[in-house]
């Protein structure tokens, strides 16, 4: 947390940073477990509550409060971990992305089911993407982390497991489920993982499992709705719903400072413009330079050879000036000839750029 504040007084001081976007409100992703740590859930706070006291402490008001709704989905289907890595890669069974546009913050979790782990797994594992594996869940993971790394104009948050009580698991189940979270906070979020890499600013992994949990992998008895029943209670809703609040705002709100405009100088330019990236080719990052005359609604896409959108960078509205964009492209973006491609207002512009790998 303080590195991550640190980093981001760092960039407006040194660099003039300006947030163009606010990422203070969205929608929450559930199912019966998300809407229990809602809240109120018998208890006497929720998570509406929790972000009035949030707004009241910062001084928030207007435009810069914090707000969330809420949305049980998927609607017809279960949440499992491997039907989120579907959804997020290709809009089925249901279309998340549709929900991107409108919500500056998307944060999903699954349910309890997910704890229910089967074994530690190996990589055939994912040609059953449904069998519940430490191998599949770090797969399905790296894939949803793609996505969102892709969509920068989103502040998402990702839940960690929601644990189940000792009577409805078994020790191992319960171990396998602990290694996992551990790994998705631990070695993923901390930008250790082998596949992934760092870890997207845009990102945020809510351990939801050891705030709940005993040494054991567990839900804690006191918890539980009941010892066969592991949905969480009025004491976990007391416990979970501030952190929620506070863990998912902090972080949201830092990367106002974090995401990547600049705006160059005071001046007003006379036409609308898109200039070439520098360098070119590139190898990692690269910056864009555009400028706009009249306050405009702005995109920036990038495109690969075939026409195929391989990340949305900015969809927002802009005040009139020059600007800058840093683009860092991720690990795993293949090398080769691509196309980025502005738009606002009735101005649209096209340029090509090669990543070297």
């Amino acid at each position: 947390m303080k590195k991550l504040f640190f980093f981001a007084a760092i960039i407006l001081i040194c660099t003039g940073l300006q947030a163009q976007m606010k990422f203070r409100s969205g929608m929450f992703f559930h199912h019966s477990t998300g809407l229990c740590i809602w809240g109120p859930n018998g208890s006497s706070t929720s998570v509406p509550q929790q972000m009035t006291i949030y707004n009241t402490s910062h001084g928030y008001t207007g435009l810069n409060a914090v707000t969330m709704s809420e949305l049980w989905f998927p609607v017809n289907v279960d949440n499992e971990w491997y039907l989120w890595h579907e959804m997020f890669e290709q809009n089925t069974p249901e279309n998340i992305s549709s929900y991107f546009s409108g919500n500056k913050i998307i944060m999903v979790k699954s349910c309890f089911p997910s704890s229910a782990l089967e074994g530690v797994g190996e990589p055939c594992d994912t040609l059953t993407p449904d069998y519940k594996t430490i191998y599949n869940y770090k797969w399905h993971w790296r894939h949803i982390i793609r996505v969102m790394r892709v969509h920068p104009q989103n502040f998402f948050v990702i839940w960690t497991n929601a644990p189940l009580v000792q009577g409805e698991t078994s020790p191992e189940a319960a171990g396998w489920s602990k290694q996992f979270c551990k790994w998705a906070k631990d070695t993923l979020a901390a930008g250790l993982d082998p596949v992934i890499g760092s870890f997207p600013f845009n990102v945020y992994v809510f351990d939801f499992f050891s705030k709940l949990t005993n040494s054991n992998g567990y839900l804690q008895p006191q918890y539980a709705s009941s010892s066969s029943d592991s949905h969480p209670n009025a004491a976990a809703t007391a416990l979970v719903a501030p952190m929620l609040v506070n863990e998912t705002f902090d972080h949201s709100i830092a990367y106002e400072s974090l995401f990547g405009i600049r705006k160059i100088d005071g001046s007003v330019p006379g036409n609308f413009g898109l200039m070439q990236n520098y360098p070119n080719p590139f190898n990692s990052s690269t910056i864009f330079n555009f400028s706009f005359p009249v306050k405009s609604m702005v995109t920036l896409k990038i495109f690969n050879i075939q026409g195929r959108e391989v990340a949305s960078l900015l969809n927002g509205t802009f005040q009139p000036g020059n600007y800058q964009y840093r683009y860092d492209a991720p690990p795993d973006l293949p090398g080769g000839v691509y196309f980025y491609k502005m738009t606002a207002g009735n101005f649209s512009g096209v340029k090509k750029m090669v990543l070297v790998k």
